[in-house]
């Protein structure tokens, strides 16, 4: 994404894991520009955007980097998703 957003392009992501609130907060963490999902899951995922500051994002999605299995990420992620609703 550094080298895309250096050449002045932006990052899009199409497909389930932007519809997935867990998904969609570590996509923005490590600077997608843009998700693409179904028009039913933008309503929570729009809240959980405008709720989460862009700089607690990304400490998540570097913290979640370091982690070694799929649950890790779900634990580490999934409190703050709750929080939001």
């Amino acid at each position: 994404m550094q080298a895309a957003h250096a050449a002045g392009k932006w990052v899009g992501v199409c497909g389930e894991m932007g519809g997935l609130p867990e998904g969609a907060l570590l996509l923005l963490g490590l600077g997608v520009d843009e998700l693409s999902m179904a028009p039913a899951l933008l309503p929570r995922i729009r809240r959980l955007v405008r709720a989460t500051p862009a700089a607690e994002a990304r400490a998540l999605a570097r913290e979640c980097l370091e982690l070694g299995t799929p649950e890790e990420v779900l634990a580490l992620v999934g409190p703050l998703v709750r929080r939001v609703g």
